[in-house]
């Protein structure tokens, strides 16, 4: 019989784990420790060798996962009238620091360009001169 479901695969190391999960080793080992991801530790085995199955990792990805805290929660009172006002005077605030610094830049580009044309320029007459030199030597 033929089933429509796909076959449970067996994944024996963090990198066929990670790759099943499109995620990095150091990111799974982390989820282990910290949200439960389910692998097993045969008995004698080295401690880095670990188990487990698509399946178990689906079911945990679907379930344990999709329930997790989340780790940024949104501002009290964000969709209300006061949380939007809120969030307008804080962006606008943002605008205008960020004008500021821009501003400030801009500043700092232009006092730049002048310094670097000045400096062109003293160096510039003492280059011309060595080039005169050249061309008289070579029309002798």
């Amino acid at each position: 019989m033929t089933s429509t479901r796909q076959e449970a695969k067996i994944l024996s190391s963090w990198k066929d784990i990670a790759a099943y999960l499109g995620k990095g080793v150091r990111t799974v080992q982390r989820w282990e420790r910290e949200v439960g991801l389910p692998v097993s530790r045969p008995q004698n085995a080295h401690k880095s060798t670990v188990l487990t199955s698509t399946d178990k990792l689906d079911r945990w990805v679907a379930t344990k996962w999709a329930q997790r805290p989340s780790r940024r929660e949104s501002p009290p009172n964000a969709g209300s009238p006061n949380g939007i006002a809120a969030s307008i005077r804080d962006f606008r605030r943002l605008r205008r620091a960020n004008r500021e610094l821009l501003f400030d830049l801009q500043q700092a580009m232009e006092g730049l360009r002048a310094e670097s044309q000045t400096l062109v320029r003293s160096i510039s007459p003492a280059s011309e001169a060595k080039r005169e030199q050249a061309k008289s030597r070579n029309v002798k």
